[in-house]
């Protein structure tokens, strides 16, 4: 049955199944079939009793408050029930999904939770290079028109997201083996860069500063001598790392003209120093930037500050597109409380990577914290989800073994 929970985790977190769905070969669609299958084999195989100390946990707790904004601010909502059905069922979901999550990575033995991180990382890395290469079935015109390809998971910038998550996750185990953790870095580096997302090249550099500061250790390691060699390091890593990528992104645009049009060619011209525009020029005066839509935002959060509504920055009637912010998306939906909270939510975090000498777990918060400036649905994209559980289990894992130490 665990191998059954582990093959489903990694569908889950690469998006193989709802690809599976879309081209036929899975006949209803995940949260019909595979998520509710998933929630009984765990209800099976996990007592009630295991998860009890999850319900006290930072996550769960913010989860629920979450679910618990969507709920009130139901009542205020100014869009359609069944938008709001589908917001709060995606919660409840969030929630259920995260904790049989948790659960699973910190019972199973340590070869298999390194299996299920690994084999989601090849999917969804895979299914990129595959897209990339060859092309994977297109189920909408939008999709095949596409320059930038994103696998399994649609989405390039979603991609991007999942797969430095869920390499961070891979590294914890490979953090000791030299050539293999570089070997695996480089593959997570060209995986990114192929689907030309912008904040997930950002998020691989931030991934590189602090493996290189601490050395890759899992613990905290860092002192000043280490902080020292560690800039030389990086220094060469990333004069390595740049070079690196310009000749690739040369070879890119020598071998697939198809990437020299649109953003995907924008973005390769920058690189190479041939573009003509700055990094954000697309975010801003183009009506749906990113940069008009975070100006747009705050100024609906300041005309209200007590929130909107559930789901009203995803009602098209009320706003083009949704927040891609987070914390605006908190903010504008539920009210400065529910940021507030969440503010506190990744403070305590941090709190808990130190307390627990987890660096690997301050390195996903520093991620996580980024995420939220560029994306608004972080915790319904599973990947994250999954990478969120598997490091909260670093945690109460320790929790566990430090009880049982002490009776």
């Amino acid at each position: 049955m665990k191998y059954i929970i582990g093959v489903l985790l990694v569908l889950f977190a690469s998006y193989a199944d709802i690809f599976l769905f879309r081209i036929g070969i899975i006949p209803v669609q995940p949260s019909s079939f595979l998520i509710p299958l998933f929630f009984v084999l765990c209800l099976v195989r996990y007592s009630i009793l295991d998860l009890w100390d999850l319900f006290k946990s930072h996550s769960f707790k913010i989860f629920a408050a979450i679910l618990l904004f969507a709920i009130v601010y139901s009542a205020v909502s100014p869009v359609g029930s069944e938008t709001i059905i589908t917001k709060i069922s995606l919660d409840v979901i969030t929630l259920l999904l995260y904790l049989f999550s948790v659960q699973f990575f910190r019972s199973e033995k340590r070869w298999l939770v390194f299996l299920v991180m690994f084999f989601a990382f090849l999917t969804l890395a895979g299914s990129v290079f595959y897209d990339f290469i060859i092309g994977l079935p297109r189920q909408s015109s939008k999709l095949a028109d596409a320059v930038r390809k994103g696998g399994f998971g649609e989405n390039p910038n979603q991609a991007a997201s999942g797969i430095k998550f869920l390499a961070l996750g891979v590294l914890v185990f490979l953090y000791k083996y030299k050539t293999k953790k570089y070997l695996f870095i480089a593959a997570m580096v060209i995986s990114v860069f192929l689907t030309f997302s912008r904040s997930g090249i950002i998020s691989v550099v931030l991934i590189l500063i602090f493996g290189t500061a601490n050395n890759w250790n899992t613990k905290f390691t860092i002192t000043t001598p280490i902080l020292f060699k560690s800039l030389f390091k990086m220094a060469f890593l990333f004069i390595g790392l740049y070079l690196g990528l310009v000749l690739f992104a040369g070879v890119i645009k020598d071998n697939f003209p198809a990437f020299t049009r649109g953003s995907a060619g924008k973005r390769i011209d920058l690189l190479l120093g041939k573009g003509d525009s700055g990094l954000i020029s697309e975010d801003v005066g183009a009506s749906n930037g990113r940069g008009d839509l975070l100006l747009r935002y705050i100024n609906r959060f300041k005309d209200n500050p007590l929130g909107y509504g559930t789901s009203y920055t995803s009602e098209r009637r009320y706003n083009g597109l949704n927040t891609h912010n987070y914390y605006l998306f908190l903010a504008v939906n539920y009210g400065f409380l529910a940021l507030i909270l969440y503010l506190v939510y990744i403070w305590y975090g941090y709190k808990l990577s130190l307390r627990a000498d987890q660096f690997y777990y301050l390195i996903f918060l520093t991620l996580l914290v980024f995420e939220g400036f560029v994306s608004h649905s972080i915790y319904y994209e599973r990947a994250l989800l999954v990478s969120l559980a598997f490091f909260d289990s670093l945690i109460y894992k320790r929790n566990i073994q430090a009880q049982t130490e002490i009776s």
